[in-house]
């Protein structure tokens, strides 16, 4: 017996990606779940059915062998549930408390910012993907991971790989192989300095993982699967954050001038554009068993996407939520991070380069603007930022 899909939505995965809002205000004047034939999901965009479900980790899991995060990488803590996921992620979790991210990072990622932007602040004009914000987060993680930044051209070429597989709905099956080989060449520079820690530890986050003594310590391949959704998470939000707090920001010069003026109001800008601007804009569920929510029925094996974007911009949650507020008092409410059990590991270091990011291009900077020759294209109904964002300011 065919399943009931109704409300259907008669939108393509084409016109998402160009614009998901006016989908996600349809959705929200009515029952807030419709199910999309050409994706071949659900999307929910209602905050709170996007709360009730990312809470609900026995009806909607994250990872099935049949997803694609689980065929890329396999099992890790974001497509494990239960015990199995708080035995993987609490072994990473001390190491990205906001403490320990400002004491190892902190000067790191200042670091890595400077030696970036040193490289092209004299030209007056740069295309800051491409220059800066796909650069900064994989610097860093490899900081974090004490790997040498020489790897940053092979860490980048890897994550590409990865990002056209963890969107390869056609199951294409050259995506599939190459990323799967980028995989085994990542778990191969990890296995590499697995040795070198378990044969002189030392004080970086990987020697604590390794040397953990405990009873249930992870294995090598768990390592490695663990540590390749942390390296290629933390480099898709960040470089989307950066680049839309900038959008964000020189498209809106009142807010602009506010935060030249007093530099203390980056991190609300920053919390203001993981709401306005989400830079990781779903979060997929697969259903474990028949459920109902609102008027849509739910049948074991679907695939859900929650809206984190549609859900920043409910306007039973967020006053005039289109609207881009350094005044917002509920910003911190934003879903950019996703919540429940798989609320985002690197959210403090993603926050911690973020911040350093907008400070340190508005200290050197001046008069920082859009080029009108380069006009910036948003696209993205899953991962949302500008293809490329080219800026111009006072030499």
């Amino acid at each position: 017996m065919m399943h009931d899909r109704t409300p259907c939505l008669e939108i393509t995965a084409e016109a998402l990606d160009r614009d998901p809002y006016p989908t996600f205000r349809t959705l929200q004047s009515g029952s807030s779940v419709g199910w999309v034939a050409d994706l071949g999901m659900w999307l929910v965009a209602g905050y709170r059915d996007v709360e009730t479900i990312l809470r609900n980790t026995d009806d909607f899991v994250t990872g099935t062998p049949d997803s694609l995060i689980f065929d890329t990488f396999g099992e890790h803590m974001l497509t494990a549930e239960g015990e199995q996921h708080e035995r993987f992620k609490s072994r990473f979790r001390g190491a990205f408390s906001p403490a320990r991210i400002r004491a190892s990072m902190e000067e790191r990622t200042d670091a890595c910012s400077r030696r970036l932007i040193d490289g092209f602040v004299n030209d007056g004009k740069a295309e800051f993907r491409a220059a800066y914000a796909s650069r900064l987060p994989v610097l860093s993680i490899l900081s974090l991971f004490d790997i040498p930044l020489e790897e940053e051209a092979k860490l980048r070429l890897w994550y590409d790989g990865f990002e056209r597989a963890l969107s390869n709905f056609a199951w294409r099956e050259d995506v599939r192989a190459r990323a799967q080989g980028y995989v085994g060449a990542f778990h191969a520079l990890i296995r590499h300095h697995i040795a070198r820690v378990r044969a002189a530890p030392d004080d970086s986050l990987l020697s604590q993982v390794v040397n953990d003594l405990s009873d249930d310590r992870l294995d090598d391949a768990e390592i490695c699967r663990n540590a390749s959704i942390i390296f290629f998470g933390g480099i898709s939000t960040v470089e989307a954050v950066v680049l839309n707090c900038l959008y964000a920001l020189c498209t809106h010069p009142d807010a602009l001038a506010s935060v030249r003026r007093d530099p203390a109001l980056i991190p609300q800008a920053i919390e203001e554009t993981l709401r306005w601007l989400s830079p990781v804009q779903s979060a997929t569920r697969h259903v474990v068993r028949d459920f109902t929510l609102g008027e849509a029925n739910f049948r074991a094996g679907d695939i859900v996407n929650c809206m984190l974007g549609a859900a920043n911009h409910d306007p039973r949650v967020f006053d005039e939520p289109a609207a881009f507020r350094l005044d917002r008092t509920n910003v911190r409410k934003h879903l950019g991070f996703a919540l429940g059990p798989h609320f985002c590991l690197g959210s403090n270091l993603a926050r911690l380069e973020a911040i350093t990011a907008i400070r340190h291009i508005l200290e050197c900077c001046p008069d920082m603007r859009l080029s009108a020759d380069h006009p910036a294209e948003i696209r993205g109904f899953e991962f949302r930022q500008p293809t490329a964002l080219h800026l111009e300011w006072r030499v």
